[in-house]
């Protein structure tokens, strides 16, 4: 059984508190107890919430909460931008862009945003909503989920929740565009964008060089480079064609490129480990066909997995061992899926209304900044810094926090312990399903059978 809440986290009360403008104290005392249930490891299920409460909040009055209640999310979302811009004062970093699916079960056509979609990573079509993030690291401790636009497909029929409303198709890229203006409008600094190769395309560039960004893009290795001709070329009538290059494909340019730096980490005289090579990279100058303007792109290859990744940015001066050290950050947007999914339950929320599959995943996030938040106020306090911890690891200290509780709750309240013997009693015992005889039903019963093929 799991230990149920004891009381409220701290830090989940006081970092949640932005949220007051926007809410009634019942919201407000609701919101955060829901969010405490999360992080001591409860599902994102309503009723698993109220078990963790010890039945303290209804289901009907958590349901009533995200569906129906009167709850400006855009006020929301633009409570928790500000808090962000107050708690940390950002002057650089990264913006990193992804999207990520909320898989379903086989009740997902009555949830809130599911389409048939298809899953790169399982490699069939499947039931779910895809979620674009817009997501900020300093390359330290400071990390975040800035915003979110869920991605709304353009064909296919109608789902049942929808009632006859159709949504606008908007294309990935513009959603992480449109978050990223939204982002600097309100104050945010102009960060380096991080992305893979799902956005390494040319709409996306060309967006962001009106934006004045900085960038570092995973592209596709079909892409082919416009290489100049060693010999003019002529159009059938003898004149000099318009287009004075050849079209190379990527793999085949660097090949000609003979001069490689290995990248990875230096030899620990204090531990005795050894220098480990982990990349053997290429890099040049070039322009793409499918690109315009001049990049920087880097051919790293992986001697362990035997792959290669092709690297872009438009920072010309910029050495290999540099871009793939920038785009490492990118990773960190993978932890927060992972986290969000395990620690927080993305993926279980069956909230049947667009509120409640907004508010869900804003709580998601906002419990994903009140982790990391409690990370650096832990490893910043006092005179000398101390090593960052992971996620799980400020999970465990929260449940230990509530593990204590319950023992002084236990120890001092009588009414709270009758109350926990009473709910331990009543989900105790289950009945099985009475069992039923068989008997006959009356039919035409001379009706020959038809054989089977």
């Amino acid at each position: 059984m799991k230990i149920p809440c004891a009381k409220r986290l701290g830090f989940v009360v006081s970092g949640l508190s932005f949220l007051q403008p926007a809410l009634t104290n019942a919201q407000m005392y609701d919101f955060t107890l829901v969010a405490t249930a999360l992080i001591l490891g409860s599902r994102l299920h309503l009723t698993e919430i109220s078990c963790m409460l010890l039945k303290e909040k209804a289901v009907s009055t958590l349901s009533y909460l995200f569906s129906n209640a009167k709850i400006c999310t855009d006020e929301l979302q633009m409570l928790y931008l500000l808090q962000t811009l107050n708690t940390y004062k950002i002057s650089h970093g990264y913006f990193i862009i992804d999207d990520t699916m909320k898989h379903h079960t086989k009740f997902c056509k009555w949830i809130h945003g599911v389409f048939i979609l298809f899953d790169h990573a399982l490699g069939t079509n499947l039931k779910a909503t895809c979620i674009v993030f817009l997501y900020y690291s300093d390359g330290a401790l400071i990390k975040f989920p800035i915003a979110f636009r869920v991605y709304h497909k353009g064909t296919g029929t109608l789902m049942p929740w929808q009632r006859g409303k159709r949504c606008d198709c908007i294309t990935k890229y513009d959603l992480a565009v449109e978050m990223m203006e939204w982002a600097i409008l309100k104050g945010f600094p102009k960060c380096i964008v991080l992305a893979d190769s799902w956005f390494g395309i040319s709409p996306f560039i060309k967006e962001l060089n009106r934006l004045n960004l900085d960038y570092v893009l995973e592209i596709k290795a079909n892409l082919k480079i416009r290489e100049s001709c060693k010999e003019p070329k002529l159009t059938p009538k003898g004149r000099l064609a318009k287009y004075q290059y050849d079209l190379v494909g990527l793999a085949k340019y660097f090949e000609k490129i003979t001069t490689f730096v290995r990248c990875g980490f230096p030899a620990d005289p204090e531990t005795g480990q050894k220098e480990k090579a982990l990349y053997i990279t290429k890099a040049s100058t070039v322009r793409l066909n499918a690109i315009p303007g001049k990049h920087r792109i880097v051919e790293s290859h992986d001697p362990a997995t035997q792959t290669i990744k092709y690297l872009l940015t438009n920072c010309l001066t910029w050495e290999a061992t540099k871009i793939i050290s920038v785009y490492s950050h990118r990773w960190v947007i993978e932890e927060f899926f992972k986290n969000a999914k395990q620690l927080s339950d993305m993926e279980g929320a069956t909230i049947r209304s667009e509120q409640g599959a907004t508010l869900a995943l804003y709580l998601v996030s906002w419990i994903d900044f009140l982790l990391h938040l409690e990370n650096y106020k832990q490893c910043t306090v006092g005179k000398l810094p101390k090593e960052p911890l992971t996620i799980p690891s400020i999970v465990r200290r929260a449940q230990n926090e509530n593990l204590e509780a319950f023992v002084l709750r236990v120890q001092s309240d009588e009414d709270f312990v009758n109350k926990l013997v009473e709910f331990s009693r009543a989900n105790m015992n289950r009945n099985r399903k009475k069992y039923k005889e068989l008997v006959v039903i009356n039919g035409d019963i001379a009706a020959p059978m038809k054989k089977a093929a």
